[in-house]
């Protein structure tokens, strides 16, 4: 099972969109897919509320009554799976606290799921902000992506994410592997470039070469419960999540074997 992590500490970037949209692009290449939702906020899990969702299967029973992640996720009707999240996440911090335990319970969750569905690629859709969630994504994940939307704030908070890794890696023994992706990009504006020139100068190797368009259709085909591909599959958003696709297609293959 491959386990990716989609996260930035500032909101607002793309992370709903990418982590959605690249999940869809995935399952258009024959392979299965789930999405967790780990966002109290649940923007993901708003977009597919309407077609049906058991809202009662949620990922704070994993934490709270220990129900097995297999055991939550949840079919969709375009194919995708997913793992609705609900505002009681807000309570793991609290409740749970910050300790081993509580920080590798996701990544124990995640084994066990494989178990069972040893092919699945699971995107975890993250809350922005350093926290118990957010930290127990990262702990269990095979490759964290980084959205950095093309204003300078953004890449401020996905340097502190790159800190943050580096800060787990003498726990897990490993380095974290990350790939920081330029969202929301508009070639018109003089900002766009120079956020990505900063991002190269900051990141290296680790920025991608896919950059995601602005597109008032990632909005508007999320507002009627679809992913980009649905909406319109001709579509620039499309094909610049396709094209990533493709892209971290070859970083998996550098990636250490995943279990």
């Amino acid at each position: 099972m491959l386990k990716i992590a989609i996260f930035n500490q500032k909101a607002g970037v793309g992370s709903t969109t990418t982590a959605l949209n690249l999940a869809a692009a995935w399952q258009r290449k024959r392979q299965p897919v789930a999405l967790i939702d780990m966002d109290p906020q649940a923007q993901l899990t708003e977009i597919y509320k309407h077609v049906g969702l058991e809202m009662q299967q949620h990922l704070f029973k994993f934490y709270q009554a220990g129900i097995p992640l297999v055991d939550l996720v949840q079919p969709l009707r375009n194919g995708l799976q997913l793992i609705p999240a609900t505002k009681e996440l807000m309570k793991v911090d609290t409740e749970f606290g910050r300790g081993p335990a509580t920080l590798k319970r996701l990544g124990d969750g995640l084994a066990q799921w494989g178990l069972v569905q040893p092919d699945n690629t699971v995107f975890m859709d993250c809350i922005p902000g350093i926290g118990v969630i957010s930290l127990s994504a990262m702990f269990a994940s095979d490759l964290v992506l980084v959205p950095v939307s093309a204003d300078y704030l953004s890449i401020h908070s996905a340097a502190k994410v790159g800190k943050a890794l580096n800060a787990l890696e003498p726990v897990l023994k490993r380095r974290i592997a990350r790939r920081y992706l330029l969202t929301r990009a508009d070639k018109r504006k003089e900002m766009t470039s120079e956020v990505e020139q900063e991002m190269r100068r900051l990141f290296g190797h680790e920025v991608l070469l896919t950059k995601i368009s602005e597109q008032a259709a990632f909005t508007e085909s999320a507002r009627i419960g679809q992913h980009i591909f649905e909406y319109d599959a001709a579509s620039q958003g499309a094909r610049d999540y396709m094209t990533l696709y493709f892209e971290l297609l070859d970083v998996i293959k550098q990636l250490p074997a995943t279990a």
